[in-house]
């Protein structure tokens, strides 16, 4: 059986780069991966210039032979334990969705569960205070798991904070050594096969003419390449209304180690901290916006929803398949994810349909259940007089969503579904932090006297503030050049 060798990548940014360097790596030698570039299109996974991740990159950056000290020095990168979340439930209260398990299992009993118990007595700190990125993060101190089991810095894990351009320009250097060919140009049509219908070459407007075995759409929101073969598309964006974005710097340096997420009149502003300043990303719902559109000109629109990302001989990686407000920083993660599920079922010339179908099963998945997340810190918000925040209150969830409110209201528990990117913690940490706290803990919790299980959450505790106080103060790094970035 044959694979197809020759890929076209059409859209660069950091979906198309970062398809690209890891296929160029991944592939027998015999491929031939050339990639369309289209370097004033706005990025192809992320909604802004800068970006907030999850954990997950640290991997994906380390299988492409990355270095993470000068990959931050390079990028000005920061350290990221975690979300803040402020005003969505009062305007004075905020919360930390931490990297980071709540407590530990306690001879078979969820730590959450403990902790309910000894609230119910009255005696018990705030729920995040059990969590090591949490108490890191407030401390303002920060050091690298330990892989070791044992100690309690293993329940912790860490993302980055990003200047997505300074990113690319370390995936393009990755991508370029090991083979890419890159042409710059804008997509303009496809052209089909006569005898199966699959795309045959993409045309560009300058007049060139690609052809290819396989095509990947990287184009981002605009998905001008899957858009051209299929127009089927799910659309979210009543439950999710944001749908314009844009950025502004400033000299400040933001707090350190938290993305700080704030929930806004007619949306919400995202600050991350970079090295020697922050950016100020403000995503807002135009249906409920009031603002001349002649004064907000550099905003980026999206609308939120899903494609079917395979179809025939074209795969939409990126913003091109799935668009999500990055509210819990999953838009690289959804490239990573997308590019690790197509290596698994890279496609065999004669069993592309097979391949397509579990393909586009898993990535909906995934998909609909980051989506879920959104969804519940709009639907759980407690703002109340104010056009947005009252309507997505008021929607109905979908379906799984609802099953998983209900059950943990009632019992605690967090039913995961397949493909779930967010485990059950960071559930918990969503529900508790807007005040969705279970009505019962589990019975098991009572094998404990009140006394033995606050003596559990002491000593619980003691041992995570004794981990934090021997963490160093977070510093940043000095930039460094690109080059010393990638292991030779």
């Amino acid at each position: 059986m044959k694979h197809r060798r020759r890929i076209a990548i059409v859209g660069g940014g950091s979906a198309g780069w970062m398809t690209a360097a890891t296929l160029a790596r991944a592939l027998p030698q015999d491929r031939d991966i050339i990639l369309i570039d289209n370097p004033g299109a706005a990025d192809s996974a992320c909604l802004a210039p800068f970006d907030s991740t999850l954990p997950s990159l640290l991997s994906f950056n380390r299988d492409l032979g990355l270095d993470e000290d000068r990959l931050m020095a390079a990028t000005g990168a920061t350290f990221k334990l975690g979300t803040r979340f402020t005003g969505w439930t009062r305007r004075d209260h905020a919360y930390v969705h931490p990297f980071s398990e709540f407590g530990g299992v306690i001879e078979g009993v969820a730590f959450h569960h403990l902790w309910l118990k000894v609230r119910q007595a009255g005696q018990v700190e705030s729920f995040e205070d059990f969590a090591l990125a949490a108490l890191a993060a407030r401390s303002g101190r920060f050091a690298r798991p330990n892989g070791d089991p044992r100690s309690v810095t293993s329940t912790m894990a860490y993302g980055l904070h990003l200047d997505v351009a300074a990113y690319i320009s370390v995936l393009k250097a990755v991508a370029v050594r090991h083979g890419v060919r890159r042409t710059e140009g804008v997509f303009a049509a496809v052209e089909r096969a006569p005898d199966d219908g699959q795309v045959a070459a993409v045309r560009l407007r300058d007049g060139q003419r690609i052809e290819a075995d396989l095509f990947i759409d990287c184009t981002g929101t605009g998905a001008a390449l899957i858009g051209a073969v299929s127009t089927e598309r799910e659309d979210w964006s009543d439950w999710l209304p944001v749908d314009r974005v844009a950025c502004t710097l400033s000299p400040t340096p933001a707090p350190p180690l938290l993305t700080d997420a704030s929930a806004t009149r007619t949306g919400w502003r995202q600050t991350l901290p970079f090295q020697g300043g922050s950016a100020h990303i403000d995503f807002s719902a135009s249906r409920y916006d009031d603002k001349n559109p002649a004064e907000d000109a550099s905003a980026r629109r999206f609308v939120s929803g899903r494609r079917n990302p395979w179809v025939g001989n074209v795969i939409a990686i990126g913003l091109s398949a799935t668009v999500l407000e990055p509210l819990e920083g999953t838009g690289l993660h959804l490239v990573q994810s997308g590019i690790s599920k197509l290596l698994t079922l890279f496609p065999l010339a004669d069993a592309t349909d097979v391949s397509a179908r579990e393909f586009n099963r898993l990535m909906q998945a995934e998909a609909q259940r980051i989506r879920d997340l959104l969804i519940a810190h709009y639907l759980l918000n407690h703002r109340r007089g104010q056009p947005l925040w009252d309507a997505v209150a008021a929607t109905q969830a979908p379906d799984e969503l609802a099953a998983k409110i209900r059950l943990f209201k009632s019992r605690g528990r967090i039913p995961l579904w397949d493909e779930e990117t967010f485990e059950e913690a960071s559930w918990i940490a969503t529900f508790m932090g807007h005040h969705l706290q279970p009505q019962h803990y589990h019975p098991l919790a009572d094998q404990f006297t009140l006394a033995e299980a606050r003596a559990h959450l002491d000593r619980m505790r003691a041992l995570m503030t004794a981990a934090v106080q021997a963490m160093p103060r977070a510093t940043a790094a000095r930039r460094q050049p690109l080059e010393s970035t990638i292991r030779s």
